[in-house]
């Protein structure tokens, strides 16, 4: 329940920022112009994310390719957004 309303919290958030948004399953889309470039994971800064899942949702954007942002609500209802990007930290 809180999750939906985390999303309507972010899509209200996006929609005073002018941008277009749709919602598809734990995702929300958005276009910065006529095109659909980003994909948001919304998260309660309560909830206890572990890294695989971070992973998970990194490779995903990028199969689709867009570009994964992390939007976090607080107990104030502001959202954060963090760009992630997918690192290789092999040794050489």
């Amino acid at each position: 329940m809180s999750e939906d309303i985390d999303k309507i919290i972010i899509l209200n958030d996006l929609k005073q920022r002018g941008r277009k948004s749709i919602v598809s399953g734990n995702y929300i889309f958005i276009s910065m112009s006529d095109q659909f470039e980003y994909v948001i994971y919304p998260v309660n800064e309560n909830k206890v994310l572990n890294v695989r899942e971070i992973e998970n949702f990194v490779e995903f954007s990028r199969k689709i390719k867009k570009k994964s942002v992390l939007a976090i609500v607080d107990k104030y209802g502001d959202v954060t957004y963090y760009l992630l990007s997918e690192i290789n930290l092999a040794k050489k």
